[in-house]
């Protein structure tokens, strides 16, 4: 992605003085509707990727400088899980609110249409597709202008198959692709293809395709209000989600106290930020 003076867009969005700055990531504020208007207004050449983060996502973004990267040329980001919402608000942010993919989904699956909306579903599997283009039919968007695909395990890495998907995702005329495969894959595959995918926005939101489909259940309100999502996915797929939460999230505290004590060690810095063992690839 490039400005107009031949620039990487380094996720800039606006002067708003609500935005949040949360392990050196500016998060974009406002409601589901706003960011999304904010990513369809943003002058770049090539894909406008919006980025949810979650606990899981600042880990990773700790130890794969290719996802770092992605997320650095969005042009959204989101406080999509709500412990980092409640960080932020202990960080002096207090106008901090959580959005998440599934938030994001329901706006751009909204009606009515911007003119010429052209959309690009990336899905796990080929129900998921079939479901989410009757929904998309029934609420008035003609079928040419739906496409869908399910790209084989590890399409990421096969450089033959991501030219032709980045092409077909072109030749579509994309307004809006939507990535149902999980993270870090996603991003950085977009990242990665750049202007070969024409400029489409792009919702980068993993499982929340699926609830979109109607084929997995979302947590009660309740439990999303107080922060207990995760148990309720945890509780559904217990054996995909154990060490996501159960041994990745506790590295979450360890980059907490560095930061707590880089803020107290300032000489400590430079060294502090660097992550340890980071990695370029998927």
């Amino acid at each position: 992605m490039t400005n107009s003076d031949g620039r990487r867009n380094q996720g800039s969005c606006s002067g708003d003085d609500r935005r949040v700055r949360l392990f050196d990531i500016t998060f974009t504020p406002g409601s589901a509707v706003e960011i999304l208007s904010v990513a369809r207004d943003q002058s770049v050449t090539g894909p406008r990727l919006i980025v949810t983060a979650n606990l899981d996502h600042i880990v990773t973004l700790s130890e794969n400088v290719a996802f770092r990267k992605a997320y650095d040329r969005a042009v959204a980001r989101t406080l999509d899980g709500m412990p980092l919402v409640w960080l932020a608000r202990l960080s002096g942010a207090t106008t901090a609110r959580r959005v998440t993919g599934h938030d994001l989904v329901e706006a751009a699956f909204a009606e009515p249409w911007p003119a010429g909306q052209r959309i690009f579903l990336i899905c796990a599997s080929e129900i998921v597709g079939t479901r989410l283009t009757e929904r998309l039919l029934a609420k008035g968007l003609p079928r040419h202008a739906i496409a869908v695909t399910v790209p084989p395990y590890g399409f990421e890495a096969d450089e033959a198959y991501g030219t032709q998907l980045a092409a077909a995702v072109r030749a579509h005329g994309t307004t809006l692709l939507v990535f149902g495969v999980g993270a870090p894959r996603s991003e950085i595959w977009v990242d990665r293809q750049g202007e070969a995918l024409g400029g489409p926005m792009v919702l980068a939101v993993g499982e929340a395709l699926n609830v979109a489909a109607g084929l997995v259940p979302r947590a009660p309100v309740i439990l999303q209000r107080a922060g207990l999502e995760w148990l309720f996915r945890f509780l559904n797929a217990p054996h995909r989600l154990f060490r996501r939460y159960f041994v990745r999230s506790w590295r979450l505290v360890g980059l907490v106290l560095r930061r707590f004590f880089v803020r107290h060690n300032p000489q400590r810095a430079t060294t502090a930020s660097t992550p340890s063992g980071a990695r370029d690839t998927p």
